[in-house]
């Protein structure tokens, strides 16, 4: 049975388009009328209007161009990347003129050419460490050493930078040679400021090498037997350029700094006491038939334990010569030391190790030593300027400062002090008005490692007590020439690294030197520079 009965007549229903149920009854809809479609034209013949064929035409080929031209510019930056790739900071190449030491602005000097290589040649290298004095000595000594074994001395370059090669047993010292070595980084040097430095540069310029025809005149001891210059420290180029194989090398490998000592007498023998650990006699190395003797460090005043007097003389001679003879160096020097007329000079070492913990007592002993020993005051003057100048109680001014070896030697060179107060240019403080005073007022020089020397804490005693007190750093228009001094081996510049050259030179040109005690900076400049420029 039907739930739903119809009510209303059937035609209405038929009648109607559509026809829905709600709440029992029906309802009718109207149908939908929808606008009839727009009739388009007829395409004819010779109208203007693209078909639909044209335009799918027209894009294909605009994208075909597109592609084309996405594919040129990739084909141009690829070629553009390449290029600056195998030609990135591109420069003349590096020469190697052959200057000697004493010519202007002259060029790093490296034995690069071999007429013919000798087969039956031996020779001698070894491995230098620390800084340049540490070096300068190891260099002497390997200097006679290969002298005495008639062997051609391998020379290593001088390495300059605040970061030195500091010593360690024979291999970890060879590595880190090896891995120092600038060698494929040329690059490095001719990287625009603008550009960021690749991995490999980044530490570059934090250290620089020259050979030692650079920095001295060593034609007087070339004459007396060969030294070839190396221009790296690397095992590959002794084999590319000697053809030396490991099983041609005889090597000394020490696992501690002194190790071996070296004697000329066998006689001899080194004191049981002795800090060298092991006496290898010349003569016996003499013997060694290995092509090349490698030896590891070679530093240290007392390396070398010579008896016979022509090996002492021999000596002697390779460290007169180890004067500065660079002229562009000597030229600054010389206008710093025009400037000053004639002055004290002082040499303060600080920097590490000793010498840093005890700087106080170091500073005090200088400034006693050049006022009782250069100066001539007495001790009770000396009291007074403590007292007097530094503020200090007089309870602590006292005899025992003094050191006894200390010679109150004044009165041989009085006739100087008069030039010292000659100065009369400008100084860093006031002048001492007071006449018993006035020789304070001499000019002195500093040379030290100090940070800010000018404002150092320990340099307070200095700067109460001498008005007239110079450092490097007050010389900026004496040191221009020297800023364009680049170094052909590897671009680095070498102002940074010539500082403590142009120091030294400096000293030397002093009446007078006060050095550091144990400092081998200091005994260098007296010994050698000062003693060289005064005749002493």
């Amino acid at each position: 049975m039907s739930l739903f009965t119809e009510s209303i007549p059937s035609q209405y229903g038929n009648a109607s388009p559509s026809v829905s149920l709600e709440r029992g009854n029906y309802r009718m809809r109207a149908p939908i009328i929808r606008p009839p479609p727009l009739l388009l034209p007829e395409k004819r013949q010779g109208t203007g209007t693209p078909s639909r064929k044209a335009a799918n035409h027209r894009v294909n080929r605009n994208l075909a161009l597109l592609l084309m031209l996405l594919t040129l510019a990739c084909m141009t930056c690829f070629g553009s990347a390449y290029y600056l790739f195998t030609t990135r900071w591109d420069s003349r190449a590096i020469s190697f003129p052959c200057t000697s030491s004493n010519t202007t602005s002259q060029a790093i000097v490296f034995d690069t050419d071999i007429d013919y290589l000798d087969l039956s040649a031996k020779y001698l290298t070894y491995l230098p460490h620390s800084g340049f004095h540490n070096q300068r000595i190891a260099f002497e000594n390997a200097l006679l050493l290969s002298h005495l074994l008639r062997r051609t001395l391998l020379v290593p370059p001088i390495r300059l930078g605040n970061k030195p090669i500091h010593y360690v047993e024979y291999n970890t010292l060879s590595r880190y040679h090896e891995l120092s070595s600038k060698e494929g980084l040329s690059h490095c040097a001719h990287i625009p400021v603008h550009i960021t430095r690749p991995i490999e540069c980044l530490q570059y310029f934090e250290t620089s090498y020259i050979p030692w025809t650079w920095l001295v005149d060593l034609s007087a001891v070339s004459t007396r037997q060969p030294f070839f210059h190396r221009p790296n420290m690397s095992q590959a180029w002794l084999q590319a350029r000697f053809g030396i194989l490991s099983s041609d090398v005889y090597v000394l490998r020490d696992d501690m700094p002194y190790r071996y000592r070296f004697l000329d007498t066998l006689s001899d023998s080194s004191p049981v006491t002795d800090k060298y650990q092991e006496d290898v006699y010349i003569t016996n190395l003499v013997a060694a038939q290995e092509r090349l003797l490698q030896i590891g460090t070679l530093f240290g005043t007392s390396r070398l334990r010579l008896k016979n007097s022509d090996n002492i003389a021999y000596l002697e001679m390779i460290r007169r010569n180890m004067v500065f003879t660079n002229s562009d160096l000597i030229a600054t020097a010389d206008s710093i030391s025009q400037s000053l007329h004639s002055y004290l000079g002082v040499h303060l070492r600080s920097g590490d190790g000793k010498f840093k913990k005890k700087i106080g007592t170091t500073v005090k002993a200088i400034w006693w030593e050049i006022l009782y020993t250069t100066l001539g005051l007495s001790v009770a003057e000396i009291c007074d300027v403590e007292d007097k100048l530094l503020g200090e109680a007089p309870s602590s001014c006292t005899t025992s400062k003094i050191d006894p070896d200390l010679n109150n030697n004044v009165a041989t060179w009085s006739p100087y002090i008069s030039s010292l107060l000659s100065y009369r240019g400008l100084c860093r403080s006031s002048r001492h008005h007071e006449r018993k005073y006035h020789l304070l007022n001499v000019p002195i020089y500093v040379a030290t490692d100090l940070k800010t020397p000018e404002m150092h804490p320990a340099m307070s005693i200095f700067r109460q007590t001498f008005p007239c007190m110079f450092f490097l750093d007050d010389f900026k228009k004496e040191m221009i020439p020297l800023e364009n001094l680049i170094s052909p081996y590897d671009g680095v510049n070498l102002l940074p690294f010539v500082l403590p050259f142009v120091d030294a030179l400096v000293l030397g040109k002093a009446l007078k030197v006060v050095g550091t005690e144990g400092s081998t900076f200091s005994k260098f400049v007296t010994e050698i520079l000062w003693s060289n420029s005064t005749g002493n």
